[in-house]
């Protein structure tokens, strides 16, 4: 009998190993796997089929935006309306509150707060005066101390611009706007004077200072019977307003943007100029001119990296993301369960979205607002897999041309 011991032991000896498994025998199964009209054909497609699903599935969830979660950064038992430093304003059944250092009131008719150099001012709706609070309130009879802006004033939002403070008071029906310096004294003719005189009606919502003095933005009511409108209720249209003073007679008003019906809620520095954000439409003011970006919202903040999230209503699927002048819109995991009264950014970039859920209970979300060009997000995930994956494969190409051009094959 012929013995085949030696001849098994010299083909195995011409067979290369990789680890354990002979090069040979590991080629030999892909083939047959890959093997047209085989029985492995259908295990072929179905591997494939799982791949593309699973690969559909993943992109789909990639592109919910990342780093959502229920609750806020700022815990109230209440809806909050804004914030100043450890300063907390918030509505309960009572009426609104603030919360500043573990010192609780009730202040019903407050609107504002704002924190310059360590003073928290606070708009508490009394005629005549603006609270402030400070580390050492020596000579204050109650938990505010009183600083005043001249009789019949009510202050309804504050804005400090080095030491002068530009302030949106309630006249009438309307709004109207008036400054002072905050070091200096005042006679009740100095506040009549520092008040700007205006036509139309205003109701004006938000300012931020600005390198010659603020804008200012809010909505300009049309008149009654205006172009056959309603007469009962006038139509609104959003306003911004740029606002200089001189520091001696009534602050000087110009109209920057006039536009559709709505409501301008935001203003926002950008690395070109200002971004003012509506109900109607969204603008870009850079040296005076003014470029409608055509995006519209209910609420808007401004995050760590100068990026500008716009909200809507509660039940919105999606948010929209002003960077670098270029508009990214992202699908929210699930549909806005707050409707938005108060958004905060953090200096860590963790954006608060404050507000009430459908049943008019206390509600919130955070988003974290680096997670969604993170590497460690599932965008980010797919996008390094697809970078390796590509690597490899243009690797192996590389090396079949190679091996084929030193073999001298065709190809």
């Amino acid at each position: 009998l012929y013995d085949h011991t030696d001849a098994k032991i010299r083909a195995f000896k011409r067979v290369k190993v990789i680890g354990k498994v002979p090069l040979g025998l590991l080629m030999s199964g892909w083939r047959r796997l890959l093997e047209e009209e085989s029985e492995h054909q259908w295990l072929s497609f179905a591997v494939f089929a799982i791949l593309v699903i699973g690969g559909a599935v993943l992109i789909d969830w990639s592109n919910e935006l990342s780093g959502v979660h229920q609750g806020g950064q700022i815990n109230e038992d209440g809806v909050i309306y804004d914030s100043a430093g450890d300063a907390v304003m918030y509505q309960t059944d009572d009426g609104m509150r603030i919360s500043h250092n573990g010192v609780d009131s009730l202040e019903r008719e407050a609107t504002c707060l704002e924190e310059f150099k360590g003073i928290t001012f606070a708009c508490l709706g009394e005629e005549g005066s603006i609270a402030f609070m400070q580390e050492d309130n020596l000579g204050c009879e109650s938990v505010w101390c009183n600083f005043t802006i001249g009789q019949e004033t009510v202050a309804k939002d504050v804005s400090v611009n080095g030491y002068d403070m530009l302030m949106i008071i309630q006249v009438g029906t309307t709004d109207s706007l008036a400054v002072l310096n905050i070091d200096e004294t005042y006679s009740q003719d100095d506040y009549n004077k520092f008040t700007a005189q205006h036509e139309g009606k205003m109701h004006l919502e938000t300012m931020i200072a600005t390198d010659d003095g603020w804008l200012v933005g809010g909505s300009w009511q049309a008149p009654a019977n205006w172009l056959a409108s309603n007469p009962v209720s006038p139509p609104m249209f959003e306003l911004v307003l740029s606002v200089e003073w001189d520091g001696f007679s009534a602050p000087s008003l110009e109209i920057i943007h006039m536009g559709d019906e709505g409501q301008i809620h935001g203003i926002f520095e950008s690395d070109d100029g200002y971004v003012a954000t509506g109900t109607a439409d969204t603008i870009s003011i850079e040296d005076g001119e003014v470029t409608s970006l055509g995006v519209s919202s209910y609420a808007s903040v401004a995050d760590s990296n100068n990026d500008i999230w716009l909200f809507g209503q509660i039940g919105s699927t999606t948010v929209a993301i002003i960077s670098d002048g270029e508009i990214d819109v992202e699908k929210l995991p699930e549909p806005l369960s707050v409707d938005p009264t108060y958004i905060y950014c953090d200096d860590d970039g963790m954006i608060s979205v404050h507000g009430s859920d459908g049943s008019d209970n206390p509600a919130a979300i955070s988003i974290d607002s680096n997670a969604r060009n993170s590497f460690t997000s599932l965008r980010g995930i797919l996008d390094l897999g697809f970078i390796l994956i590509s690597i490899i494969v243009m690797s192996i190409m590389g090396w079949n041309i190679a091996d084929a051009i030193r073999k001298g094959e065709v190809f």
